[in-house]
């Protein structure tokens, strides 16, 4: 649910699904065209180490993170050299990982850019030269992690891949000719990998840019249900910000205006959910259903704009740059 903003462009070959786009081919499915959805060993240790180190150290207290503290069914059993070397790539995480953002430190960004390219059995030398004390400590905790916790995140993250899945054959293309069409933007030329990890972070999924990759936690509440296609595409919104972003700065200049602060979040979460309801009217926007509006200062005055302005849009009733005109206007 968050994104890398170190820029303000930063969730099958696909082409556009608009009007100004050529229709997608009927010979895959929209997943295979939309995103790669995999479940990968060592970006799920890499995550629940990270999680679990923040968590003992006290730096989160929210429950995607919290949670993975009560994670320990099969620890005891294991032999006493397992467990050491757990603990120790652990103290390592939280001596020298657990004070940093996963998603905003550029060097931890780069670090897991090369994981979800492995397979189970020994990470490459690419990662090591990225930094060498975190892939001694993934080396090192890997046996107990195979042992204890990967067969059921892995089936945690197979399950969730599972349920995902008919929300993507039936919504998928709708959903991406609807988010493309609200930012005015084609769809990435590949499909955009997405590691389902037990852990993520402390918002259960967070998106890093060039690569595009999505980290979504199988095991958060709020990633279950209707709400897996809603984080999918809210998350890869976090890749296509960019002409969003310049679009209202334009109007911002022309008005004599200032823009809030990560002023396409807002825009972001209003869409991905309104959209996803949309497509299954059951569903609850994530930003809906949590309280988020009423509980973010930054967030929340934007939300009756996106009404009044932003959903005039949506529905093909105005132009873009005429909705985010009237949306600046009364900032």
């Amino acid at each position: 649910m968050t994104s890398r903003t170190l820029t303000p462009a930063a969730l099958c070959t696909l082409v556009a699904l608009t009007a100004a786009v050529a229709q997608p081919s009927p010979t895959r499915s929209a997943e295979a065209r939309l995103f790669t959805l995999q479940s990968n060993f060592w970006v799920n240790l890499h995550h629940f180490l990270y999680t679990t180190a923040r968590a003992r150290r006290g730096f989160d207290t929210r429950p995607a993170v919290t949670q993975s503290l009560a994670d320990t069914t099969g620890f005891g059993a294991l032999p006493a050299s397992a467990k050491s070397d757990w603990e120790a790539a652990l103290d390592y995480y939280s001596r020298n990982v657990a004070e940093r953002d996963i998603l905003f430190d550029s060097a931890l960004v780069l670090f897991g850019f090369e994981l979800p390219h492995l397979t189970a059995e020994r990470l490459s030398p690419a990662v090591a030269a990225r930094d060498s004390g975190i892939a001694r400590a993934l080396e090192r905790a890997a046996p107990a992690y195979r042992t204890t916790w990967w067969p059921r995140h892995d089936a945690a993250n197979r399950q969730w891949i599972a349920a995902a899945r008919p929300l993507l054959a039936q919504h998928g293309d709708s959903m991406a000719s609807w988010i493309t069409r609200a930012f005015a933007v084609r769809w990435p030329d590949q499909p955009v990998l997405v590691d389902v990890s037990a852990y993520a972070n402390w918002a259960g999924a967070y998106t890093t840019d060039d690569p595009d990759h999505i980290i979504i936690a199988s095991l958060a509440e709020g990633n279950q249900g209707s709400n897996a296609l809603e984080m999918l595409f809210h998350e890869v919104l976090h890749t296509m910000d960019g002409p969003l972003f310049e679009r209202l700065q334009a109007a911002a200049r022309v008005q004599g205006k200032r823009t809030p602060r990560n002023p396409t979040h807002a825009f972001i979460f209003y869409s991905a959910g309104e959209l996803a309801r949309r497509a299954i009217p059951s569903h609850v926007p994530y930003a809906e259903a949590g309280g988020l509006w009423t509980r973010s200062r930054d967030m929340g005055p934007m939300r009756p704009l996106l009404q009044r302005h932003w959903q005039p849009w949506l529905d093909g009733k105005i132009e873009l740059d005429e909705a985010l005109r009237r949306i600046v206007a009364e900032l």
